[in-house]
């Protein structure tokens, strides 16, 4: 398989992985109102959608195997992922220790009295802006990345993988809510799902179509049985609830997301030299998008609240509230881009 068309399919893959992440955004914004049913289907279509994004980070992180170089790789990380994190992440702090900005999702007590120590806290756990908390948690895959390269074999996804593999589907807690020891724990073995995946892409990518539509099959019963609340999953609503909950319980909506993770491989091989440009266009402002997104949905939220304190999300709105706010972080991008060149990705990550 040549350079250009895993880059393709996988591409497209990150484009929509990172349009869930702003549809998970979008939807826990603004309220529902009495179309409970339509927020329980979105609910249980996205929440999961980070394990996407994890899983394409473990696909493409195979193909260092072979001219890793730890210093290098950490100095890229800290100059695209860490310093845009860091110049995105000022003034929503600064707003938030000079109390500009509520932290009602806070609870009292989790945070520091000195503003210092507020801030900190903030850049430190990402919890200054929802989607935030991602980056700290990444950054702990950036430190282990050797062990990961050794453990990129063979072997160990014949003998070790498949324990770390169902011991992964007892992890429930991460984002947030939670710390980001516990999204690490959780998504570990995503990661390695993906790093998995790209060692064994010949076969996954070439599934027969009976096989891909078992697989189909089972990833929709099981999405149709959790909206319907047959199928119990675990979820964390509030640090409270983070707290209190079990560390580990069963949760077979990572087995739906894993399954989904193969079909979507397999279809986007399958458009793999079609052109796609929107997908295109979100896989290459891909991490642009998830740093810009989250600003759009507080001034629309705040707006919304302010002047349309009774409106409500259905189907239809939804979906034009995505599309609306993703359109909005690509011209925000794509502006970045132009002003700031081949800089922009120290600014905003692409």
């Amino acid at each position: 398989m040549n350079q250009k068309n895993y880059l393709n399919y996988i591409h497209y893959f990150r484009g929509f992985a990172i349009l869930i992440i702003v549809a998970i955004h979008c939807r826990i914004s603004l309220g529902w109102g009495e179309n409970e049913f339509g927020q329980q289907v979105f609910t249980t279509l996205l929440d999961n959608g980070t394990m996407l994004f994890v899983f394409i980070a473990g696909f493409l992180f195979h193909y260092l195997k072979n001219k890793f170089e730890y210093r290098s790789y950490l100095n890229r990380k800290a100059k695209y992922v860490l310093l845009p994190y860091i110049i995105m992440s000022f003034f929503p702090i600064v707003l938030k220790v000079t109390h500009v900005l509520s932290s009602d999702w806070i609870p009292p007590g989790y945070l520091p009295d000195n503003p210092w120590e507020e801030a900190l806290y903030y850049f430190s756990t990402g919890k200054h802006l929802g989607p935030f908390w991602f980056i700290p948690m990444i950054v702990i895959f950036y430190f282990i990345s050797p062990l990961l390269i050794r453990i990129d074999q063979p072997k160990f996804y014949t003998f070790v993988f498949p324990f770390i593999f169902i011991g992964s589907l007892f992890t429930y807690k991460f984002g947030y809510f939670s710390n980001i020891w516990a999204s690490f724990v959780h998504f570990l073995p995503v990661y390695i799902f993906g790093m998995w995946a790209a060692n064994y892409r010949e076969k996954l990518t070439r599934l027969s179509l009976p096989v891909t539509g078992l697989l189909i099959l089972i990833y929709l019963t099981l999405t149709i049985l959790e909206i319907n609340h047959v199928i119990p999953a675990p979820k964390i609503g509030s640090f409270y609830e983070n707290e209190l909950s079990p560390f580990f319980a069963f949760n077979i909506v990572k087995i739906r997301v894993y399954i989904l993770c193969i079909i979507l491989l397999r279809v986007f091989y399958q458009f793999n030299n079609r052109n796609m440009p929107m997908l295109k266009l979100l896989g290459d402002y891909s991490f642009g998008v998830y740093f810009v997104h989250i600003f759009f949905i507080i001034i629309i939220q705040y707006v919304i609240n302010a002047y349309l304190p009774e409106f409500t999300l259905n189907t239809f709105t939804f979906l034009l509230y995505v599309a609306f706010v993703s359109l909005l972080s690509l011209a925000a991008v794509r502006f970045v881009k132009w002003i700031a060149g081949k800089n922009s990705r120290m600014l905003i990550g692409s």
